[in-house]
């Protein structure tokens, strides 16, 4: 049953609105066909003089309905639509003309025929719905003048007859002005959905080219992070050959020669300042650390000014390598430097000097 329904709900066409028509005309062929089946054991029931006759009826509209459905579902939408409408309002004319000959029924009759006039509003275009209403106010007439009732002969059928005409009329109107209606919401609607699959679409075209500018853009970045990777590793290389070079040059500035298995001699040329101060006392205490070194020669020939500072780092190292076991002499003071020396009141008794390194190197 469930795969049954949707079966019978697929109509076989591209138009949307026609696709809403053809479901509504199968849903109403099926409800007629069940209504015909069950009006077949009521008529035998309640008119059997009329067995035969509404039986017809009834197998007819079987037919009838089955084919309309059938054509609905095939995309046949117009047609069936078409035959539908006829058919209910054929066989309204017969059941309600063709077995009963009293003004009452027959009066009546403009009530069923408003039926096919609202099921063509529902399965027709709005248009149709005005070719409905004449085929039945045509039929209404012709049963009417068939079955031998007067047509506006006196004031009673003028009234009865004129409220059966507007009823049919003023059904038609309403069911048409609802038709365009929903017709006109209907095209709005597509309208909208068309603007929206194509915004989409939009969008999705944006989007696509969104992501194919950001993918190029990520591998733009990409690259350029990897040249900058590159780049730092060059420099951090530079960097550290050039920590290496300064290093070099640093141990360069302040040699340490080992001139005898427990002699070391650091010929200083150039001005003292805080830095090679430092580096002065890290590489004599490290070569004395190294070597055991019993005696250093400091050649401070080479130094054009001698100050408090100076002086003051040489004394440092001088008795940060008393404490490590090593002899410190300093060797070529110049005049200029002794007179700076004693002017400053600097006390170098407690260290060994020498006037030249050749001098030095003869009291080892």
């Amino acid at each position: 049953m469930r795969s049954l329904l949707p079966w019978l709900m697929h109509i076989q066409h591209a138009n949307e609105d026609v696709v809403r028509r053809g479901r509504i005309i199968v849903v109403l062929a099926l409800f007629a066909n069940a209504m015909a089946i069950i009006a077949i054991p009521l008529v035998l029931i309640a008119a059997p003089q009329t067995t035969f006759e509404l039986i017809a009826i009834n197998l007819i509209g079987l037919v009838v309905y089955t084919a309309v459905a059938i054509l609905a579902r095939r995309g046949f939408v117009a047609v069936s639509g078409g035959i539908f409408v006829v058919t209910i309002s054929l066989l309204t004319l017969i059941a309600t003309f063709g077995f009963a000959n009293d003004n009452a029924t027959s009066y009546s009759s403009p009530f069923f025929l408003t039926l096919p006039i609202i099921i063509a509003g529902l399965v027709l275009k709005p248009a149709l719905v005005w070719i409905t209403f004449l085929f039945n106010l045509a039929g209404l007439l012709i049963a009417w003048r068939l079955t031998g009732i007067p047509l506006f002969a006196s004031p009673f059928e003028h009234v009865l007859q004129s409220a059966a005409i507007l009823l049919l009329f003023g059904t038609t109107l309403l069911t048409f002005v609802g038709g365009r209606i929903i017709a006109q919401a209907l095209r709005e609607t597509r309208r909208l959905r068309e603007e929206a699959r194509r915004n989409a679409f939009r969008f999705t075209a944006l989007n696509a080219g969104l992501e194919m500018e950001i993918a190029e853009r990520t591998a733009a970045l990409e690259t350029t992070l990897r040249d900058l990777e590159q780049r730092a590793a060059a420099q951090a290389r530079l960097l550290a050959e050039n920590e290496q070079q300064r290093q070099i040059i640093r141990e360069l500035s302040v040699p340490v020669l080992p001139v005898r298995d427990t002699t070391l001699v650091m010929p200083l040329i150039g001005p003292l300042d805080p830095e090679r101060l430092a580096d002065l006392q890290q590489q004599a205490l490290g070569q004395i650390a190294q070597t055991g070194a019993r005696d250093l020669l400091l050649d401070i020939t080479g130094v054009p000014v001698i100050d408090p500072q100076v002086v003051q780092g040489l004394l440092q190292l001088i008795a940060s390598a008393r404490l490590m076991g090593t002899q410190v002499t300093l060797a070529g003071i110049r005049p200029d430097v002794a007179q700076i020396l004693v002017s400053l009141g600097i006390d170098l008794q407690e260290v060994r000097t020498a006037n030249t390194l050749q001098a030095a190197l003869a009291q080892r």
